[in-house]
């Protein structure tokens, strides 16, 4: 999303998550035809009470450069994450038209759809393949809803709606930092691309982290739904994720097959235990470095240091 630059044949590229509680970046290259992970690095407050959302812009550029610098990464070249709660994604349906009047006709449409003025966001959007096409939502949840004749020529469009504000701050950071930036993508898509690729199954992904949780339903790898909680005990965020799953399979007429657990929190042993006896689908950890090569070195810390890491890595992924 996002792509303000022509596409360049890169030997490497950044992906960087700029969150609440925690810097993160991964570097990978390309080894034997497929992505590796050939460097990373973690900054996190000294105090929990710390945000680093707290920080001014100059702030955090600082200590996004220090952290480059330390971490000695060879690449410029970054793709930075849009965090989940501060932006707005739907799929939505519109009469079948030529591809150029497409363009005209999504700002309109979606102000039906956007929570918020049209004029403060920045929209993103793309045509989704016929072969792949959801269920559209329900007659109550679609305004404008047509007879089914109309509806099967109509085209599915996934949008995004990013504040202005957030777009400014994020590009001003990665200017002050010294780096070029590819792209700006909502973390909802980087989940899906390193933790479910191509895969053609529905999963829900359950980031979980230090301060918050988004849950994310991923079918033939396109994001379905997502939602944000703040502070989640074991039992709401149990409660989010049956509403979530009921939601999509009221909305879609369609099952989530399993729960994939991401983030700082899901290498907790008693979270994962509680989901795990508690939902009414399989879960498992999810596991975004099985997608890259890494170095053997890694060993053990693998499987920990994926969960924190499945943010930046699907950033960095991006083609």
């Amino acid at each position: 999303m996002f792509n303000w630059l022509f596409k360049k044949n890169l030997s490497s590229q950044l992906g960087i998550d700029l969150g609440k509680s925690a810097i993160k970046i991964v570097e990978l290259s390309k080894k034997d035809g497929r992505p590796y992970l050939s460097n990373y690095a973690m900054a996190q407050p000294i105090s929990d009470d710390l945000q680093l959302t707290g920080l001014k812009n100059e702030e955090a550029a600082e200590v996004l450069k220090g952290l480059i610098s330390r971490g000695q990464f060879s690449s410029r070249m970054a793709s930075i994450s849009l965090p989940l709660e501060k932006t707005f994604s739907t799929i939505m349906e519109i009469p079948s038209m030529p591809e150029k009047e497409i363009a005209a006709a999504v700002p309109y449409e979606a102000q039906k759809y956007v929570p918020v003025p049209i004029d403060e966001v920045v929209l993103d959007w793309s045509i989704i393949p016929k072969n792949s096409e959801p269920a559209p939502a329900s007659d109550a949840a679609k305004p404008n809803s047509g007879s089914s004749a109309n509806q099967k020529s109509a085209i599915q469009i996934m949008v995004v709606a990013v504040p202005k504000e957030i777009i400014e701050n994020l590009t001003k950071i990665a200017k002050l930092a010294g780096l070029e930036l590819l792209a700006l993508e909502q973390e909802a898509f980087s989940l899906a691309r390193s933790l479910v690729g191509p895969d053609s199954g529905t999963y829900l992904i359950a980031d979980l982290g230090k301060q918050s949780a988004d849950l994310i339903v991923v079918e033939q790898g396109l994001v379905k739904l997502t939602h944000s909680l703040e502070q989640p005990s074991k039992e709401s965020l149990l409660m989010e994720i049956d509403h979530i799953v009921n939601l999509y399979q009221m909305r879609y007429n369609k099952k989530v097959g399993t729960c994939l657990l991401t983030g700082g929190r899901a290498a907790e042993y008693e979270i994962v235990e509680f989901l795990s006896a508690k939902l009414k689908i399989p879960s498992k950890i999810g596991e975004p470095l099985a997608r890259i090569g890494y170095s053997n070195a890694l060993g053990a810390v693998a499987g920990e240091l994926g969960l924190q890491l499945a943010v930046p890595i699907g950033l960095a992924m991006r083609e």
